[in-house]
């Protein structure tokens, strides 16, 4: 009977344990009871909230960091001087609904954003709310615009009444008309506006050019001549000019006649500029100009190109296909498209940004619209593809990367440093503590009195004296990054080491170590096999601590300039950038973002850590 009123209690304690979650304090030893040390302390850890917690954020900030730098390249050279602090926008090539509702007249689009006309004669911006671009002026929402164009950083309206407006970017005088020129313009009115890399270009009636904006406003200036009139052989007759489009050095301007000139300084697009463009064998239709390349369509629909022969433009990337049979053409900063009269269109050029990525299967093409890094495709339906720059979902900073990528990488660098840096601490204060604890002696006051050197120089000054001192020898990014591994490592492992001596001073008077000595073992395996099991938890909980403290540390040296050199990209050296007074009050994401990366990263280690010291306390009881 007795034994049946056994059976019976078990089974309903098994069920209260499984199905009644308020348990005192004895039906948790019971339960303990029958689980291992390491199922008890990975049950403990479950359940407190804050370890979830911790084990979550951490898990996210390494698959963040490990797992998608596995899908997204660092190039650490490449820059773009044309991106530089843009905010973070994700909508570069989103074509607002109702400007494809209306009909789409023109695009044209600038470093991060673009303007559209439609059939109605309203404008439509989109992109990064960016230089005040998006803030279209109210007068133009009430005109009947027929004309729009887009600067680098600035944009142009022009309404039925031959009224200019312009807005955004203004530091070079290129969002406004220019003071010098008002009178000329009176005399003589612009017909025809167009918005260039950081400057407006402008034809007359007359047919003159006119550039203002960045290297046009000064005496000496690469542009400062205007205006610019163009004759013919005589001298005297003046060949007005249709077109006009510019970048960093010259101007590519196509006359009435179908010849091409160039104004600006001397470079590989005018030495190379072919004379039958110039003296008449040849009638242009189109022209485009991209960094350092020019571009031109006859009448006949060929292709010519002239210029640098290094960055993918020039004859022999070009398919074969788009040499001949041209309809239109499009030119970006660093890339080309065309439109063949077969409704094909092919794209090549520099593709850092998807610009090249022509989509497949494009059908019944009305026309193309390519500028800068963004390409939009409008079928016969009014429908519209695009391709090219989305945007920067973070970003970029101020040489025009994309910040998150920098993100990314940084943050694997960083975490990688930190862990690296407390696997060395370890390895050494495990080694000494176990040391100093077991043999004790001179041994251990040798060895103590030496910790406690170390530790008595002020961590910080020292290890930045140490970065400043050491990283000068270094030659290469992985010899800088090892040094600060090493550097951290050296100078962190005196309390681990001080803490492990305390206890093995208690562990050493064991039974089971005066039974391991009386039976002949070896020191070594009883340090290490017997010994060294007892504090395990010690050094766990100490390493998950210590980890979060060289993280913090590292990203402290690299903010200083003494940690992890550019243009290796690591939390703290990207933080940098915070320094700026102009970077706090206006580009919040290039400190806000690696900050809160570090916090994440930081708190979710020490939180995790806080846990497993809690879960392996054996005094730990649960309510």
């Amino acid at each position: 009977m007795t034994t049946l009123k056994r059976i019976l209690k078990s089974i309903v304690d098994l069920f209260k344990r499984l199905f009644l979650p308020n348990k005192g304090p004895i039906d948790v030893y019971k339960e303990e009871a029958l689980l291992s040390p390491g199922k008890v302390i990975a049950r403990r850890f479950i359940k407190n909230k804050l370890a979830v917690i911790g084990i979550i954020g951490f898990i996210s900030i390494f698959i963040f960091s490990f797992g998608l730098s596995l899908f997204v390249p660092l190039n650490l050279y490449y820059t773009n001087t044309f991106h530089r602090n843009l905010p973070p926008n994700y909508q570069y090539l989103n074509v607002p609904r109702q400007l494809i509702k209306e009909g789409i007249i023109e695009i044209e689009s600038g470093n991060a954003n673009s303007i559209g006309l439609s059939e109605d004669g309203n404008v439509f911006v989109w992109g990064a709310k960016y230089r005040g671009i998006l803030d279209v002026p109210a007068v133009v929402k009430t005109k009947n615009i027929v004309d729009v164009s887009a600067g680098s950083q600035h944009m142009i309206a022009v309404d039925d009444q031959g009224e200019i407006y312009l807005w955004g970017y203004n530091h070079q005088f290129q969002a406004q008309i220019h003071d010098r020129f008002v009178a000329n313009f009176q005399a003589d009115p612009i017909t025809y506006i167009k918005g260039g890399i950081e400057r407006t270009l402008a034809i007359t009636e007359s047919g003159a050019v006119y550039i203002w904006g960045v290297g046009a406003n000064n005496v000496g200036d690469v542009m400062n001549r205007a205006p610019y009139y163009f004759y013919e052989e005589d001298e005297v007759t003046v060949i007005k000019a249709v077109d006009v489009v510019s970048n960093f050095n010259n101007a590519l301007v196509l006359l009435e006649d179908g010849t091409v000139r160039l104004i600006g300084v001397s470079s590989d697009v005018v030495a190379t500029l072919p004379p039958a463009l110039r003296n008449g064998s040849v009638q242009v239709a189109q022209i485009g100009l991209t960094i350092y390349n020019a571009f031109a369509v006859d009448t006949n629909g060929n292709l010519y190109v002239w210029g640098a022969t290094s960055f993918g433009l020039h004859d022999q990337y070009i398919p074969d296909a788009a040499k001949t049979n041209v309809k239109q053409l499009g030119v970006g900063y660093d890339h080309v498209a065309v439109l063949t009269n077969d409704g094909e269109v092919y794209a090549w050029g520099d593709n850092q940004l998807g610009q090249t990525d022509v989509p497949s299967n494009l059908s019944n093409i009305r026309e193309i619209f390519i500028d800068t890094h963004q390409n939009f495709i409008v079928h016969e339906d009014g429908s519209v593809t695009t391709f090219g720059l989305k945007g920067y979902m973070l970003g970029t900073d101020e040489q025009g990367r994309d910040f998150i990528v920098q993100l990314i990488h940084g943050g694997k660098i960083t975490l990688t440093v930190g862990a690296v840096a407390v696997l060395i601490s370890l390895v050494i204060g495990v080694t000494v503590g176990l040391t100093a604890g077991y043999f004790g002696g001179r041994i251990d006051n040798l060895l103590m009195r030496f910790a406690e050197i170390v530790s008595s120089f002020p961590f910080l000054p020292f290890a930045i004296t140490l970065s400043a001192l050491l990283l000068g020898g270094a030659t290469t990014e992985v010899q800088r990054m090892l040094m600060i591994m090493v550097i951290l490592g050296v100078l962190s492992w005196t309390g681990l080491a001080r803490l492990i001596r305390g206890q093995i001073l208690s562990e050493r008077e064991r039974d089971y170590v005066l039974a391991a000595k009386a039976l002949g073992i070896k020191q070594k395996h009883i340090i290490w096999r017997h010994i060294f099991p007892a504090v395990i938890s010690i050094v766990i909980v100490n390493a998950t601590l210590g980890y979060a403290g060289s993280l913090l540390t590292e990203a402290g040296l690299s903010f200083l300039g003494f940690g992890v050199q550019k243009p290796s990209p690591s939390w703290g050296n990207i933080l940098t950038a915070a320094q700026d007074v102009n970077v706090i009050r206006i580009y919040w994401w290039r400190w806000i973002l690696p900050g809160l990366a570090i916090i994440i990263a930081a708190l979710s280690i020490n939180l995790v850590g806080d846990a497993l010291r809690d879960a392996m306390d054996p005094k730990n009881a649960e309510r």
